[in-house]
């Protein structure tokens, strides 16, 4: 994947043997056979007779030939072999023709897909970048003035938290009072509970009952699920920052990727491969939450299964176990919806959960697993000295500028912070080489060179991988020493990709992979109508996006547009387009579906383009200020639940204009302050003096700009 999509298409020896039914069809040829009548002609003396004979012999003989040229043409003749071959290619052609346009429209709406989510993700690491630069500007700021540094902020309030490395001691105690506030003695049962219910030791009849209510969308008291992250805790904190594993009892191993909250993919894993045990050991490589549904309930079942046999089951730290990652990505979110007031506990224990993870596996000192990948930089060794729970957050920005020589020194190192950034955001590449992962904002592009020089230095034969979503579920890469592994089927839509995990048999550990799909829906319709649906969803996610750019996307138009026709041609619409928007994708081919054409096609009609953002129910609205707020409204809301510590899903018009200020700071286009108190006011439907984030995310919509005449 990365820039480009990805064909999915893998090593024969390494792909699984598929059993294909062919129906042949068999052409018989039916051969009459006729049998010839012998008739004993008797002569007449008659002259009549004579002439009667003579005629029915005539007629005889004429019916022999009819029936023999009759005979002929019911042989059916096999046609010619020429004609035979020709009809074969013609047909082949067609096929081709027909899997080749499928294959460009899904490559196109891949590339769609994956752009569009590299981008969130770079702007999310921006963000949080820029968190620790709005800190440091407000406290000097308010330190001239003799103000109380910014604290009056309520965003500064919020973020003060997160923009500085963690220092705390694992056993200091700032932990023992988070420890002791999210206990789980302090939560009681109602009686109206009508789900699972845990006791400690945890095993297996009590995680299959569990399973079996989460099927059924029962969802776990609080109690329980405060219970198992602090029994999940205690385990993960013993365990080093790089486990070892090794096969010679089990003589297999499973390898799973990422599942995001996927749940029904984890059920088709267990049943399809088993429970984990001695006899069958498990890694999971990371991001078990974020964008699903189900998050919370996938990590239980995990962690219960970890707490269960933690010699049968290893789970890595993906990029999504970070909590900056999951205020933008859902799992707040889903913990907010489903535990109200007693998920800000469950929020604040995972935090702590997650930084004690381990970052790697190591199988049989041959296999190296990792969540996302390498760079040159990458080692071992370093990464088994990590003090891993520092890093509650990766984006975590190494050391905080400003901060006096000795404060500085005690921030977090910026070579562990670079080698835990690495292993947990870097993708592969085709090209030679180690460079910056600008696409998504954070670790590294890495060669097929850096990955046989890290092979070669540390004596491993395969690095294993997830991080990014593949079509087939798993693809080979650098020479097939570099195995991606994702496990969430429809990641992007439903029939958008399979999900597979891979099965190391025996001494040699030859991979043997498995791909699914839980959606029972793709088997209803062609693959034509499964990349239709597939395809009209990426371009609305597409259609949105450039929505966003309406006012610097038709300034760009008529700066190009000289004769001021109102038309561009598709190229130069293209690269108008490409220019504003920042993404790279097929244009060209996608100006049919994004955009208004003339009637011979060659000419984008971009004055026809009517739809524009719109923020609350304000009149007159200013396309640049509201436009800003739409294109940026998942960092919006990033802000909004950073300021909602209580998870109320409320935020105070106060803390609004806060957030849209240091909105306007980030994207560098100061808001004034009166106008976003009228969007804030309209926002406000039911007018109590707090913002929903549901009535925020209502708020934002795209609406048909009024003709003018």
């Amino acid at each position: 994947m990365g820039c480009g999509p990805s064909s999915g298409r893998q090593n024969p020896s390494t792909e699984l043997k598929k059993s294909t039914s062919r129906g042949a069809t068999s052409s018989t040829n039916s051969t009459s056979h006729h049998h010839k009548n012998n008739s004993n002609n008797n002569n007449s003396t008659t002259t009549s007779g004579t002439k009667k004979s003579s005629t029915s012999s005539n007629k005889h003989h004429s019916t022999k030939k009819s029936r023999r040229s009759n005979s002929k043409k019911n042989r059916s003749p096999s046609p010619q072999p020429q004609l035979t071959i020709k009809s074969a290619i013609l047909i082949q052609k067609w096929y081709r023709r027909c899997e080749a346009r499928l294959e460009a429209r899904r490559r196109a709406t891949w590339q769609i897909f994956t752009a569009l989510e590299y981008a969130g993700e770079q702007d999310q690491l921006k963000l949080y970048d820029f968190f620790a630069d709005v800190i440091r500007a407000m406290a000097e700021e308010n330190g001239k003035t003799g103000g109380d540094n910014g604290r009056n902020s309520p965003l500064m309030s919020a973020l003060s938290h997160y923009a500085k490395p963690s220092l705390m001691d694992s056993e200091g105690e700032t932990v023992k009072k988070m420890l002791e506030d999210t206990s789980p003695v302090n939560v009681d049962i109602d009686r109206n509970y009508k789900g699972p219910t845990l006791t400690l030791p945890l095993d297996k009849p009590q995680v299959a009952k569990m399973i079996e209510a989460f099927k059924v969308n029962k969802v776990l008291h609080p109690k329980y699920v405060l219970m198992i992250l602090h029994e999940a805790r205690k385990i993960f904190k013993a365990m080093p920052s790089v486990s070892r594993i090794s096969t010679s009892i089990s003589n297999q191993i499973t390898i799973c990727g990422d599942l995001h909250g996927k749940f029904d993919d984890l059920c088709i894993i267990l049943y399809k491969n088993g429970y984990p045990s001695v006899d069958n050991p498990y890694i999971f490589n990371g991001d078990f939450v974020d964008r699903g549904g189900q998050s919370i309930e996938v990590l239980c079942v995990l962690f219960a299964l970890v707490i269960v046999d933690p010699m049968s089951i290893y789970l890595n730290r993906g990029n999504h176990e970070d909590h900056i990652m999951n205020l933008r990505y859902g799992f707040i979110k889903e913990l907010s919806t489903k535990y109200k007031d007693l998920s800000t506990p469950i929020t604040r224990l995972l935090e702590d959960v997650f930084s004690w993870l381990p970052i790697a596996t190591i199988i049989d000192r041959d296999i190296f697993v990792v969540h996302g990948g390498i760079s040159d930089q990458t080692d071992v060794a370093k990464l088994e000295k990590i003090p891993r729970h520092r890093f509650q957050s990766v984006l975590r920005p190494p050391v905080n500028k400003g901060m006096d020589s000795e404060k500085e020194n005690q921030a977090v190192n910026v070579d562990e912070w670079k080698q835990m950034l690495d292993i947990m955001w870097s993708d592969p590449k085709q090209n030679k080489g180690c460079w910056p992962n600008v696409f998504r904002g954070g670790g590294s592009y890495f060669g097929a060179d850096i990955t046989a020089s890290f092979l070669e230095k540390h004596g491993f034969r395969l690095l294993v991988r997830s991080h990014e979503c593949k079509f087939e579920g798993y693809e080979f890469s650098h020479n097939n020493t570099c195995l991606t592994v994702f496990s969430a089927s429809n990641y992007y839509e439903t029939g958008s990709n399979r999900g597979a995990y891979v099965k190391f048999i025996g001494k040699s550990k030859q991979p043997h992979f498995v791909q699914y799909m839980a959606s029972k829906t793709h088997r209803k319709s062609t693959l034509r109508e499964r990349l239709g649906v597939v395809e009209e969803s990426a371009v609305k996610e597409l259609k949105e996006k450039l929505s966003s750019f309406h006012t610097e996307l038709h300034k760009e138009f008529d700066n190009v547009d000289l004769e001021k026709s109102g038309k561009l041609p598709i190229l130069k619409w293209s690269e108008c387009v490409e220019r504003i928007t920042g993404l790279n994708l097929p244009w060209i081919a996608l100006a049919p579906k994004v955009s208004i054409l003339s009637e011979d096609g060659k000419y984008v009609m971009y004055k026809e383009d009517r739809k524009i953002a719109q923020v609350g129910g304000t009149h007159a609205q200013e396309k640049d200020i509201v436009e800003s707020l739409y294109r940026h409204k998942s960092t919006l809301e990033t802000l909004f639940r950073f300021m909602d510590k209580d998870n109320s899903g409320q935020v105070s018009m106060k803390e609004f204009i806060d957030a849209c200020e240091v909105l306007g700071k980030y994207t560098k286009r100061p808001l004034q302050t009166d106008y976003i108190s009228q969007i804030a006011e309209s926002i406000d439907f039911n007018k109590d003096g707090f913002i929903d984030l549901n009535e925020l995310l209502e708020a934002f919509r795209l609406v048909d700009r009024p003709l003018l005449r």
